[in-house]
């Protein structure tokens, strides 16, 4: 997972004073942080800055942090940050409605500092992680998409009438181009290449050899 120093906040208050608190708080933990002064600025910082987290008051002018987090959850789906949502209204109609909403997190404030700070770390570990599975499971298709490739290949190649020159024994693509067949076979097999000598070829060859250099030769 991305160290510490990677980890971007945005902090979403219309209060300059809790405003530079939540700064203060989050820089010391080692965040990059960024802060917007209403959920309409919000919304830019989020495209521009693109946090982890984001951590929003409700009521607000303009857009208030409900409509900011319908708004992110639902233009970037999977993609969106992680959204705690601040605010004076305790009672539990609102936390319903505010998680129906999309927010993942809920905190009436004033809240305690320490557990801010707790629901915060506790929302990065997820969104991190799914960030990190979300990498993997690209790396996957990717890679899956890189296999069938290389089988496809190897089918054509199976079932592929190959030209090929009776003296150098190169092959001919289907472009015209005249290949080794080393080459032609490593390029669509993936496929390595070492050399020996088969027995056949070691007989005619080096009809001389001992038995110790005949079996160091097969073993080559």
């Amino acid at each position: 997972m991305k160290p510490t120093s990677e980890i971007k906040v945005l902090v979403v208050e219309d209060d300059p004073f809790f405003q530079r608190v939540l700064q203060k708080r989050l820089a010391a933990e080692g965040y990059q942080v960024f802060a917007a002064s209403d959920g309409r600025e919000g919304m830019k910082a989020i495209v521009s800055f693109e946090p982890d987290l984001v951590i929003s008051d409700w009521m607000m002018p303009e857009v208030d942090g409900l409509e900011l987090c319908q708004a992110v959850k639902t233009g970037l789906r999977d993609a969106a940050p992680y959204f705690l949502l601040l605010t004076a209204k305790g009672e539990i109609s609102n936390k319903l409605l505010a998680l129906d909403t999309g927010a993942d997190d809920y905190l009436v404030k004033p809240c305690d500092q320490g557990e801010l700070m707790a629901r915060v770390r506790a929302g990065l570990r997820i969104v991190l992680l799914t960030q990190e599975l979300r990498k993997t499971v690209e790396e996957l298709h990717i890679a899956n998409e890189e296999l069938q490739s290389a089988r496809a290949q190897v089918s054509e190649l199976s079932g592929e009438m190959l030209p090929i020159c009776s003296f150098c024994r190169k092959v001919r693509d289907a472009e015209g181009d005249w290949h080794t067949l080393e080459d032609y076979i490593a390029e669509r097999a993936q496929a390595d290449f070492t050399h020996g000598i088969c027995p056949d070829c070691r007989i005619e060859h080096y009809p001389a050899l001992t038995p110790e250099q005949k079996e160091r030769s097969r073993s080559a």
